[in-house]
C-alpha cells in the first residue's frame, strides 16, 4: 500500500511529465499558431452553415454537409480571388510610369488651377515643381513596393497551399467532431462543477457569436451592397470593390468610408459631380448608417450584446501588438474576459450584464461546502443557497401567530 509521500512524489513526477510534454507540443506546432487559429475561426464561423445545410439537404452524414459546406466557402472565395487577381493583372500590365506621371501632372496642374487666383504665379511654379518631383518618388516607390509584394507572394505560393491545406483538412475535422470534442471536454470536469462551465461556455458562444458571426456577417452584406451598388452607379470593377468594402467593413476605426469618401473625390476631380454626390449619400447610407445602426445591433440583440467600446477595443488594439492577426486573436481575448465577468455576476447567457438584478432581486449568491475526496457526505446537496432578498416585505398573519405550537 503505497503511502502519502509517495503519492505526493508520483504527483509531481506526473505534473513534470504533462508540462513538459505541453511545452513540447507548443513548441513543435507554435510556426503552425497562424493556422490552428484561424482553423478554429474558420469551423465556428462555418459551423452555423454546416448546421443549416443539414437542416435543408435532409443529411444525416456529418462528413458530407462538412465537406458540402467547404466547397461552397471555397467556390465563392476562389471567384472573387480569382477576379482580383485578374483585374490587378490586366491593369498592371496598362500600367506605363510615363502615361502615369503624365496623369498625376495633369491632375496636379488641375488643383492649383482651382487655386489660381489665390496663388501668385511664382509660387504656382514652385508647387508644381515640388509636387511633381514628390509624385514621380512615390509613384517609383509604390510600383517597386508592388512588385516586391508579387514576388514575395509567388516565392512563398508553395507554403501558402500547404498551410491553406492544413487550414481546410482541421476545418474539415473540427467540423464533423466539434460536439464529440465539446462533450469530452464536459466529461473530464468534476461533477460539481459542470453547470458553471456550461454557463461559461454558453456565455462564450454568445459573445463569439456576435463578435464574429454577426460582425462577418454584417461585413459581408455590406460589401455585397456596396458591390450592387457600384454596379448600378456603373463604377468599373464593382466585384473587386465590394471585397474592399467588405475588408474595409472589418477595420472599425477605417470603416467602408475610406473608399466611398476618395472614390466621391475622384469623380469630382474627373468632372462627374453628380455621381460623385450620389456615390457619397449611397455610401454614407447604405454601406455606413444602415449596416452599422440597424442591421447589426438588431442581429445582436438576439444574443449577446456587447458594448461598441469592448468591439472598438477588441478588432484595433491588437492590431498594433500582433499584428493582422489580432483581428482574430484580440475578439477571442476579449470575449473570453467578458464571458468570465458575465458568468462570475450570474448574468443569463444571451442578455446584457445588467440583467443580472431584475425585478427588484439584488443577487443570488451559492456557497459550496467543499470536502476531501476521502470525507464521506451525508447530505449530497450541501449547498448552502441565499435567497434573493425582494424589496417588499411581506407582513406576517396574525392567524398564524394564534395557533397553538403544540398539541396537549
Amino acid at each position: 500500500m503505497t503511502g502519502p509521500l509517495e503519492r505526493k512524489h508520483f504527483t509531481i513526477i506526473a505534473g513534470i511529465v504533462v508540462v513538459s510534454a505541453a511545452l513540447l507540443v507548443t513548441y513543435l506546432s507554435w510556426v503552425f499558431v497562424n493556422v490552428i487559429i484561424l482553423s478554429m475561426l474558420g469551423a465556428y464561423v462555418l459551423h452555423p452553415l454546416d448546421k443549416r445545410l443539414r437542416q435543408v439537404t435532409k443529411i444525416k452524414n456529418r462528413r458530407i454537409t462538412a465537406i458540402l459546406t467547404i466547397v461552397v466557402v471555397a467556390l465563392v472565395f476562389s471567384a472573387v480571388f480569382v477576379n482580383i487577381i485578374f483585374i490587378l493583372g490586366s491593369e498592371l500590365a496598362k500600367l506605363q510610369p510615363a502615361v502615369l506621371e503624365t496623369d498625376v501632372n495633369s491632375l496636379i496642374d488641375y488643383g492649383i488651377g482651382l487655386m489660381g487666383d489665390y496663388i501668385p504665379d511664382s509660387v504656382q511654379q514652385n508647387m508644381k515643381e515640388n509636387l511633381a518631383g514628390s509624385a514621380s518618388s512615390a509613384l517609383l516607390s509604390a510600383i517597386s513596393l508592388l512588385q516586391r509584394l508579387v514576388l514575395g507572394f509567388i516565392s512563398n505560393i508553395a507554403l501558402f497551399a500547404m498551410e491553406l491545406a492544413v487550414v481546410i483538412f482541421m476545418v474539415y475535422y473540427l467540423l464533423i467532431d466539434s460536439e464529440n470534442i465539446m462533450q469530452t471536454f464536459i466529461d473530464v470536469i468534476p461533477s460539481n462543477r459542470v453547470e458553471i462551465v456550461k454557463d461559461f461556455l454558453d456565455h462564450l458562444d454568445s459573445i463569439y457569436n456576435s463578435l464574429f458571426n454577426v460582425y462577418l456577417l454584417v461585413c459581408v452584406l455590406t460589401g455585397i451592397i456596396g458591390g450592387l451598388g457600384l454596379m448600378l452607379l456603373g463604377v468599373p470593377y464593382p466585384v473587386m470593390w465590394g471585397a474592399v468594402i467588405a475588408i474595409l467593413a472589418l477595420l472599425p476605426i477605417v470603416g467602408p468610408g475610406a473608399f466611398y469618401v476618395p472614390a466621391s473625390i475622384f469623380y469630382f476631380i474627373v468632372q462627374e459631380p453628380i455621381r460623385a454626390v450620389i456615390l457619397l449619400i449611397f455610401g454614407w447610407l447604405f454601406l455606413e448608417t444602415i449596416p452599422g445602426n440597424i442591421i447589426r445591433p438588431r442581429l445582436m440583440m438576439q444574443r449577446g450584446q456587447i458594448h461598441p467600446i469592448i468591439t472598438l477595443l477588441s478588432f484595433t488594439a491588437p492590431l498594433f501588438v500582433v499584428g493582422a492577426m489580432g483581428i482574430i486573436v484580440g475578439p477571442a481575448a476579449f470575449g473570453f474576459m467578458l464571458a468570465l465577468y458575465r458568468t462570475y455576476i450570474g448574468t443569463e447567457p444571451g442578455k446584457p450584464s445588467g440583467a443580472a438584478n431584475n425585478g427588484g432581486v439584488v443577487g443570488v449568491v451559492k456557497i459550496v461546502e467543499m470536502t476531501e475526496p476521502d470525507e464521506q457526505v451525508d447530505d449530497v446537496e450541501n449547498v448552502l443557497v441565499q435567497e434573493p432578498i425582494e424589496k417588499s416585505v411581506e407582513k406576517p398573519d396574525d392567524k398564524t401567530n394564534d395557533e397553538p405550537t403544540s398539541r396537549d
